[in-house]
Order: structure tokens, then C-alpha cells, then sequence
């Protein structure tokens, strides 16, 4: 991955200087977000090519007599990034993800709870940020990201389980920072990762 290719130059930044940065590094925790994705891999709603012994799946019309999944929930997407300024315009960051999701199966006949269905999901993305407006208190700027997605889901009842790798890519059209050395972000992006929008907090240093 080009991305990934280019981290070795976080070493030199350690060496960069600029009179009118005195901040290179950033760390920031956000959450938000929808998990796309993870949603379709890990809940009753992949309506994707699955083999018959997966729960919690819908497959067809007759399955409105099946078995049927409860309310589905997630923790959203929960977020820690690193980042070094490279110039004023552009940073290189890396990015990494979690979300959990939960549903319950329920039995057609009796409605009775037969089990859960979840599942964990995990990412990492290296990723280019530019900045078009750079002020001292207020930032804006777009970004796009490519690394790998790794989850895991089971269902309890009958002990199916399985691991899924994927690509992972996630695109900020827009986001905004606000503050000095501490700093708060809010960004709207589509991908693998979240689609939607994220908030968090951050430090400069």
C-alpha cells in the first residue's frame, strides 16, 4: 500500500522545523459513525452471498416464517489516531478503529430468545490528510485513508463462528479542528470504517 510505503518518513519529521508550527504531532480519541460494513458482515442484515448455516441471516421470502432477529445495536465506531505535520498543508496519520455489534435470534413460533448474534470488528488505516484552511485556532481539511479490516462474529446457541479479513479505505470529504495544543475535531466520511460523521478531542505536541 503506497500509504503504508510512505511511513518510514515519520522518522524524518523528527528533524523538521518551522517557525510557525510549533506543534508536529497529534493525538486524538473520537467516536461516531454508522460501521457500514460491519454492520452487513456482523448482523442479522448481511444480504450478501452467505452459507445456509449462518444465523441470524435473512436469504429469501420464505424466511419471513423463520426464525427473526431482534434490535440490532453497536457501540459506533471508536477511534485513536496519531499524526505528524509534515507541512503546513499535509500530514500523514495513522488511524486505528473499533465497533462491536449485537442482535438477538428469536424463535417464529414462541418468540422465545434462542441466542445471540455479534460480532467485534477491528481496523487500521494509515492515512494523507491536506489541509485548505489553516488558521491558529481553526482548521480545515480532507482526507483519505487505505489499510485492513479484520472482525470476528459468532452466534451462541450453536457454536457457528467465523473470522473475516477485508480491505479497509475510508474518505474525509470534510472536517474541521478547533483549539491550539487542544483541539476538537468533527468530520463527515464515507468507507468501510464509519459513514456518517465523528467527533473526538486531541492533543498537539
Amino acid at each position: 500500500m503506497p500509504l503504508i510505503a510512505a511511513f518510514p518518513l515519520f522518522a524524518a519529521a523528527s528533524s523538521w522545523q518551522d517557525g510557525d508550527r510549533p506543534y508536529r504531532y497529534e493525538v486524538n480519541l473520537s467516536w461516531g459513525g454508522f460501521p457500514m460494513l460491519d454492520a452487513l458482515n456482523f448482523s442479522g442484515y448481511d444480504f450478501l452471498s452467505v452459507p445456509d448455516e449462518v444465523p441470524c441471516t435473512p436469504r429469501s421470502l420464505a424466511d419471513i416464517y423463520a426464525d427473526y432477529t431482534g434490535p440490532s445495536y453497536s457501540t459506533g465506531v471508536i477511534s485513536a489516531d496519531f499524526n505528524i505535520q509534515f507541512k503546513k498543508w499535509f500530514a500523514l496519520g495513522l488511524q486505528a478503529n473499533f465497533d462491536g455489534i449485537w442482535s438477538s435470534l428469536h424463535s417464529s413460533d414462541t418468540g422465545e430468545r434462542l441466542g445471540n448474534c455479534s460480532g467485534v470488528a477491528f481496523s487500521f488505516l494509515p492515512y494523507a490528510r491536506f489541509t485548505y484552511l489553516n488558521r491558529p485556532v481553526v482548521k480545515l481539511y480532507s482526507a483519505v485513508g487505505l489499510g485492513i479490516g479484520a472482525g470476528y462474529r459468532k452466534f451462541d446457541n450453536n457454536g457457528w463462528e467465523e473470522t473475516l479479513v477485508y480491505p479497509a479505505f475510508q474518505v474525509t470529504p470534510i472536517g474541521i479542528m478547533v483549539g491550539r495544543r487542544v483541539y476538537g475535531l468533527f468530520e463527515l466520511g464515507a468507507g468501510t470504517v464509519y459513514v456518517g460523521c465523528r467527533a473526538g478531542i486531541g492533543v498537539r505536541f
